[in-house]
Formats: structure tokens, sequence, C-alpha cells
């Protein structure tokens, strides 16, 4: 027989976060299965403390610099050999996984936000900067490139099709086929340009898909507006007057609106689409198959105590950074006034589905997680080549120094922050339960939960729409 007044095991029991962190609704508004806040853990067969970070390179590279460029590069073919590149001031080094640098150039411009491409037709990678002439890196020798019209790339250097493309005053420059050297230079035919005033802010390469056709292509970006670069044939010959038979390269604009002033932000998540992060500060996405977009970060705009995206520093947004690993989307941003990324925010892809239907994991559709705090990683590169598997990041804040962090290590659950390890700080807040009777007042006379803390001591909150009834109660206390 049912107590009377009783409020039923169903009702009374709070489900785990399967739809993730909601900073958007009222209290009262938040749905079941949501979380007012999940600071440093994620929902993974239950709710769990985040991974830490650990040093690769035990001292700093330079003590009031920055991280400013992070890539792994892969090359030898069948063979192929890893090497982990970084920019600091006027630095690219070599870090090897026991963290000793091997200098390769002492000579770029100091500071300045750097872009790695790999180019496999050639074997090397290629360096930009906005300031400097290209240069190459073939995991021997260290050079500058030479040739005609060898441009000065404001932003990254891409890969399309047997080319390379990047951003210059004119417009977007393509090379020859197959060739570094050779570059279109504001051409009549071969410069692409914008249709709206105003300079190209990113580059990202991608494929796109046609009803039975995979074309090489890439996304073109100014501040409010993306574009579609695609084509067959780029041009036999970027330096004449006139295009080549069969040239079939154009640009369209997809949206006047939607643009991004953070080319680290780009990120490719594969059998899912294009995410990145707009100038006004949310995360917009392009699905695979398809080229119409949507916004997935409102969840993320805060209308309560915690942070969201209306706190980034707005003067910061292009250290704004993006990575996928591990499935999850993570995205670094600069909050208050800082001009470093010091929160990050997860999108949980598992059972991410724009089409609302059921897939693998019980958190179907747009789940985030965060904020995440503690880091202050400025670079990110997930390094999943070769029998990788490693996620490496780059310290932002130039008071802390240069340093190289792996990061989502095992078994690690404290951060490198320079030479100092510090603890993770875990708060996890549920939704707002009115029982089933939000007009009827509760007793409330147990609250019990299983917990595992390996160190350090557990704290209780007990919220209502007014705020705390009982604050910083001991776990154990709390019955």
């Amino acid at each position: 027989m049912a107590l009377r007044r009783q409020v039923s095991e169903a009702r009374a029991t709070f489900p785990d976060p399967v739809r993730g962190l909601n900073l958007r609704a009222a209290e009262q508004d938040l749905q079941r299965g949501e979380a007012r806040l999940m600071q440093n853990c994620v929902y993974d067969g239950g709710t769990r403390s985040r991974k830490g970070s650990g040093k690769i390179t035990t001292t700093t590279l330079d003590a009031t610099k920055r991280i400013r460029g992070l890539t792994k590069f892969y090359y030898g073919g069948v063979n192929p050999t890893g090497k982990r590149l970084v920019a600091y001031s006027t630095k690219i080094s070599v870090i090897a996984d026991v963290g000793t640098e091997t200098i390769l150039n002492s000579g770029m411009t100091s500071d300045l936000d750097t872009f790695f491409c790999t180019w496999t037709i050639d074997d090397k990678v290629y360096i930009s900067n906005g300031t400097d002439v290209i240069r190459s890196y073939d995991g021997t020798t260290f050079a500058t490139v030479a040739g005609t019209n060898i441009p000065t790339a404001r932003g990254p250097i891409i890969p399309v099709s047997d080319r390379l493309l990047c951003i210059t005053t004119n417009g977007i420059e393509r090379s020859d086929p197959r060739s570094a050297t050779i570059w279109s230079s504001n051409s009549s035919w071969a410069t692409f340009r914008p249709q709206q005033a105003g300079l190209f802010t990113a580059l990202h390469a991608g494929t796109m898909k046609g009803a039975d056709t995979i074309y090489s292509g890439a996304f073109a970006f100014q501040a409010n507006a993306h574009y579609l670069i695609q084509g067959t044939d780029f041009g036999s010959s970027v330096i004449a007057g006139t295009a080549s038979a069969g040239e079939d390269a154009s640009i369209q604009l997809m949206d006047p609106r939607v643009g991004t002033s953070s080319p680290y932000s780009i990120v490719s998540v594969p059998g899912v689409g294009i995410f990145w992060i707009t100038s006004d500060v949310n995360v917009y996405m392009i699905s695979e198959g398809t080229l119409t977009g949507k916004f997935v970060g409102d969840k993320l705009v805060s209308n309560n105590s915690t942070d969201g995206l209306e706190n980034v520093n707005r003067a910061a947004i292009s250290q704004i950074w993006g990575v996928y690993w591990n499935r999850y989307l993570i995205f670094g941003f600069p909050m208050g006034s800082d001009t470093w990324p010091s929160t990050q925010f997860w999108l949980d892809l598992r059972g991410f589905d724009t089409a609302n239907t059921a897939k693998e994991g019980p958190n179907a559709g747009i789940v985030w997680y965060g904020p995440m705090t503690g880091q202050t990683v400025g670079r990110a590169f997930a390094e999943t080549q070769n029998g990788n598997n490693t996620l490496s990041g780059g310290e932002g804040n130039p008071t802390t120094g240069a340093f190289v962090y792996e990061l989502q290590k095992a078994s690690t659950f404290t951060d490198a922050i320079g030479t100092v390890d510090t603890n993770i700080t875990v708060k996890y807040r549920t939704h707002f339960e009115d029982f089933g009777a939000p007009s009827r007042e509760k007793y409330v006379r147990a609250i019990h939960f299983d917990l595992q803390v390996p160190s350090g001591s557990a704290l209780a909150n007990i919220y209502d729409l007014d705020g705390l009834t009982q604050f910083n109660v001991p776990i154990e206390e709390v019955d």
C-alpha cells in the first residue's frame, strides 16, 4: 500500500544528465535530463570528471611568450614519421614526446598567430603567419619558399585537389597544379574574390557531396559571410592571362550574414559536418551532405550566474580554437578580460543527430558539457595518425610561458599549468525538480546518491527557485 502524499520513486529519482548543459533556460524550465552546471564533468556511463593534462615540456621554452601554433607533421610515405611542431616567439621548433626541443628557425616575426598545413603531394608542411613569406619543412630542411608570386598568407594555407590556396589582401590565391612555387597574384580569373566588402578571414578545406559525385573544395569566410569554393579543374597555369580550357573552379556566396573571425575554430567532424564559431559568438554547423547551416550553441548563452558565450572577450575572438577528439567537439574561449582561452565547452557527438532520429547512445541531440575550467590552452591538435592517439595543447597565457601539454591524459585528474599541477574542481548541478506538483511545498527528509571521490571533500548544495536553502554541506551529513 502506497504511503499517502509520498512522491513516487520514478518521479523522485533524478535522471542522468543525458541532455547535457543548459545555461539559457529559466530554472523552472530545465527539462529532466538537463543540467544547470556541469563544470569539468561529462556524462559517460555516469557523471564523471574530465581527464586532466600533463607536461610534455617540463621547463618553459620561453618565460614571457605563449604557444602561437601547433601541429603534428606526418611524412615519409609508407613508413611515416611524426614530428610535433610549435611556433612561439620568433621560433619554429620540433618538440619530442620526451619534451626535448630542436629549433628549426629563429627568424620569424615575433609572437604572431601561426598556421601549419601539411601537403601530402610534396610531403611538406607549409607555415604562414600573416607577415612572413611562406616557409616549408620536409622533416629535414626548413626553408623559405621561393618562386613566382610567393604570397604572404593571411591565415591558413589549405590543400584543395592538386594545389594550395591562401588568403591575401587581393582575395584568395591559388598555386599551380602540384606546385607550391608558382602562385596567382591579383589575377582576373585565378584570384577568388568576395562578393561583400572586406577581407577574407579564414579558409577550411572540405569535400562536398553531390548526387553521385564528391567535389574537392573549401569553405571561405569573411567576418559575416561564408562561401563555397569548388571545381574539378582549377586551371593549368595560374599566371596565364586567361584560364585554361576546362577550368571550372568557382566561388559562391552561401550566406551573407554568418561568418567567422576565429580561424582556429573551424572543425570538420567525420560523418557529422563542419562547425565554427561565428563573429557574434555562437556555434554554427553545416551538416554533412547539405549546404544549409544551423546554430547549435544557444544553450551556452547564459541567463544565470554561470558565464556562457555572452561573456567571451570579443577583442580576442581570433584566439578561439576548436578540435575534434574522442567523439567530443571541444572549443576553447577567452572569457571576461582574458586574451587567451580560459574556458572550454564540449559538444558530445556520440548521439548527435540533426535529424533527431535514434542513434547510438542515450543522448541523441545537441548535448553540451561545461564550462571546463582550470586549463589555459591556446592551441590544440589531435595527433591521431601513425598509431598516435594524443591530444596535445600549447599554453596560451604568456605570463605562464611557452609550455606544451598532453591533454585528456589517461588516469590524470590534475591540470598542468606551467610547472604546477592543480586539482580539477568538479561542480554538477541538476535541474530543478517540482516533483509533479509545482505549487506544493515539499519537505525533503533525505537525499541518497552514490559518489566515488578518490581524494578531497565533496559538498552538496540544496536549491529552491528562490535560491540556496542549505549550502556547503559535507556529503556524509546530507541525510
